[in-house]
């Protein structure tokens, strides 16, 4: 598609009409975008034996705050908050609005034979242990939605005698109402019982009673559900509301009051195509159509999908009928393990419907258009273990690409599973299933005499955008029993078809005095399973030095001991040609290297810009090494406002061109060329550090590219790049109208990468700023320079 010339002034005229339209349009998704949850534990989740701090848990919305003291009951805040429209702004004060919560009451209290028992902690809050708060499961947690239950009720009379039986507290929280279910189940049959749930706070009070009838038979589940609308709630028939997918498929929308939103069920989907480990192309199309009636409230849904396509690897999106993504956010969580369930996706999303409105909810699985997508995915561990944060991501739908365990409810580091991206085992190997990289590694990590380590605390997560061209997600917390370090996390990955790459922003500062006896800034490592039979390190300019690894050597020992990498960053390091070493049958699998796009620490007076690693020896026979970025010449002491700056990106390769089945030729060519080698590594670094010249925009982030867009039109000039490229385009007045071009010869033609319509770009709205994001990936392995075009 070619664009004639027009002048300046006609454009700006047709921006101001565009912005006008856009304002109107922007109040509708607004209403959706604006509102937000969030879920928290302000002491932490995993602590030192020594740390005797209460474990208090959180939910913070857009309207109001909840804390609970699982271990006393009686200790309950709750009331209004005035937070800031964005959900990304919210994260900048933490936890620090929960702790200044008003006191409220909470009753949870069964009647049985006319004697009152009320319950005054969960098991959690009973038991012992580092793992105690496993016993508080995460079931969803997300923009939207946060679902937590707390089994193991304790309840007893004012006398102390126990009641023997089953009960759980069930936790619903919208941005704008608060649920709590009781289920409850006697040990013995029970002639006479009364079941109460209430809330009393300065925002209102709140109660719900159910009287069993007859006998209460042992075993037999009785229920209550307590419903606070802190905010005022849109009432939609669920008849006004229907949800259709291909060949006449009509699935029933109810409104459930456990969950206080209008859900559609949809169970065993019938598809025309395959399932699976496979390289999905289709997509699971929902069209929800809702009738309007001139509330610009938006309405809480649903959708329940079991089971999804492959569970590994989806992305929900909310389009607009012909399927263009319309920037409404949808909460991605899900599960694999719990097998009452199955496999299932829980897509939430707030619908604006002022007036009669269908979208088109769009399930991604192993491609968005041309390219394998990106995910990043609230998983649940219920049924697994731990039932804390875990965030998993994927490119495709071919198993996990990396997780995060945010709670470490599982482990004591923050970076567990590590994988590769479409690797095969040789030439005849299977593709389109899971693979190894190595596992493992950590964020900060900090021992001093009081501490074994600074665990986190007052973590809030923010899922800006779960896909599926550009993931985005941030982390706000502290480290340390007294937050002694303040830090954020930013998590990325891209939709692209060679290999995996994961940004990784972290940045930590000192808000007290720190000596430390042990201390690394970042941990590549921990992996049982791995030869390491080299690692090379380098800059910008190339190898800095490759070094073999002698066999065997200790455990423990150091191979590298705080070695500074000189000359430009960016800096890497890579385990090249490192390989699964097993008894049976290992997964396909590939290498991981680190690239160091920046390192500034600040740290007195003084500010750093070369990094320093050490790598010891994390098993023997086979030697398998691990990487710890460090502080600077050994720099143990920091003082309060001292801060460290990374950014990291994390990739996965093959070490040869036979073990990679993807359909990227310049990679594959790459590979033919230079096996198993540091230059695959170098080849991202140099690639990727891109020469941009920007027309009508601002240049705020190198890569991935972020264009703030100041002028009706943006041009945007790129020298380099490897792989599909991501771009993204912020303060954009609209999401409508806008296309991307490429100027080939001077003539602009239009970017398309689409297989089923619309379906290759990314649109997320920003409530705080009421502005849209475009994102794309650029195909940049295809000439050293392109020049491309946003205009509508």
């Amino acid at each position: 598609m070619l664009l004639k010339h027009v002048n300046r002034g006609h454009e700006s005229a047709k921006f101001a009409a565009v912005i006008l339209l856009a304002l109107m349009l922007n109040v509708e998704v607004h209403a959706a975008a604006a509102e937000y949850t969030y879920s928290c534990w302000l002491n932490g989740w995993r602590k030192n034996a020594n740390d005797q701090s209460d474990d208090i848990f959180g939910i913070e919305t857009s309207q109001y705050g909840l804390t609970l003291d699982v271990a006393d009951f009686r200790k309950v805040g709750f009331g209004h908050l005035h937070n800031p429209a964005g959900y990304e702004y919210a994260l900048k004060h933490k936890a620090d609005k929960l702790r200044q919560l008003p006191p409220a009451e909470f009753l949870i209290e069964l009647e049985v034979d006319g004697v009152h028992y009320r319950a005054r902690a969960c098991r959690a809050g009973r038991e012992e242990g580092v793992k105690r708060l496993s016993n508080v499961r995460l079931w969803e947690s997300g923009r939207y939605v946060q679902h937590y239950d707390f089994p193991g009720l304790d309840f007893r009379t004012v006398e102390g005698r126990q009641l023997a039986c089953d009960a759980i507290l069930d936790v619903v929280a919208w941005p704008g109402s608060l649920t709590l279910n009781l289920h409850v189940s006697p040990t013995a049959p029970v002639n006479s019982a009364v079941l109460r749930l209430a809330l009393t706070s300065d925002m209102g009070s709140w109660s719900k009673e159910k009287k069993v009838e007859g006998t209460w038979q042992q075993g037999e589940k009785q229920s209550v559900s307590l419903h606070c609308p802190v905010a005022s709630s849109r009432d939609v028939p669920p008849e006004n509301i229907t949800v259709t997918a291909a060949n006449d498929q009509r699935f029933p929308v109810r409104f459930d009051v456990t969950r206080n939103c209008y859900v559609a069920s949809v169970n065993r989907l019938k598809r025309s195509w395959r399932t699976g480990y496979t390289d999905i192309r289709h997509y699971d199309d929902f069209r929800i159509t809702i009738k309007g009636s001139g509330s610009k409230r938006a309405v809480p849904f649903l959708l329940d999908l079991r089971p999804p396509a492959n569970i590994t690897g989806l992305c929900p999106i909310l389009c607009d009928e012909s399927g263009r993504p319309a920037g409404i956010p949808v909460q991605l969580s899900k599960n694999w393990h719990y097998k009452p369930m199955g496999s299932y996706l829980m897509a939430y999303a707030m619908l604006p419907a002022e007036k009669d409105t269908t979208y088109l909810l769009r399930v991604v699985y192993g491609f968005y258009g041309t390219l394998p997508s990106a995910s990043h995915a609230q998983l649940s561990l219920l049924g697994y273990g731990g039932h804390g944060r875990w965030d998993q991501l994927a490119i495709g739908c071919w198993g996990e690409t990396i997780c995060f365990d945010m709670d470490m409810s599982l482990v004591d580091v923050a970076v567990t599973d590590i994988r590769a991206l479409m690797v095969r085992s040789g030439i005849e190997g299977t593709k389109w299933g899971w693979t190894n990289a190595g596992w493992g590694g950590d964020w900060l990590n900090i021992q001093d005499d009081d501490q074994e380590k600074y665990f986190q605390n007052s973590l809030k997560t923010a899922y800006l955008s779960h896909g599926p061209c550009l993931t985005d997600v941030k982390h706000e917390g502290y480290y340390g029993a007294n937050r002694e370090v303040d830090f954020s996390a930013r998590i990325q990955t891209l939709r692209t078809d060679d290999y995996c790459r994961t940004f990784q922003k972290l940045n930590y500062t000192f808000t007290h005095d720190v000596s430390a006896k042990k201390i690394w800034l970042f941990k590549l490592g921990r992996t049982h399973s791995y030869q390491t039979p080299g690692i090379a390190y380098g800059n910008i300019d190339g190898l800095i030095e490759q070094r073999t690894v002698p066999g065997p050597l200790k455990k423990g020992q150091m191979f590298l001991n705080n070695v500074e990498l000189t000359g430009p960053g960016p800096h890497w390091v890579a385990f090249t040609g490192a390989a699964e070493i097993s008894d049976g049958k290992p997964k396909p699998n590939g290498y991981r290297a680190l690239i160091i796009r920046q390192y500034k620490a600040v740290i007195g007076a003084r500010t750093y810009a070369n990094p320093v690693i050490s790598s010891p020896v994390h098993k023997a026979a086979p030697t398998n090494l691990d990487v710890e970025l460090l502080p600077p010449a050994g720099v143990r002491r920091f003082s309060k406002g001292d801060r460290i700056e990374l950014d990291l990106e994390l990739i996965t390769l093959p070490r040869v061109a036979d073990d990679y089945y993807g359909p990227n030729e310049a990679f594959r060519q790459h590979l033919s060329e230079n096996p198993n080698t540091w230059k695959t590594t170098f080849r991202e670094v140099e690639g990727n550090r891109l020469e941009v010249t920007v027309s009508g925009g601002t240049e705020t982030q190198n890569y991935p590219l972020v264009i703030k867009a100041e002028e009706p039109e943006v041009t945007v000039a790129i020298k380099g790049g490897v792989g599909a490229v991501p771009i993204r385009f912020e303060g954009l007045a609209t999401s409508q109208g806008y296309q991307l071009y490429r100027v080939v010869s001077g003539e602009r033609i239009g970017f398309e990468q689409s297989v089923h319509g619309n379906d290759f770009w990314q649109t997320d709205f920003d409530a705080a700023t009421e502005t849209y994001r475009m994102s794309f990936n650029l195909p940049l392995d295809e000439s050293s320079t392109s020049k491309w075009v946003l205009a509508q």
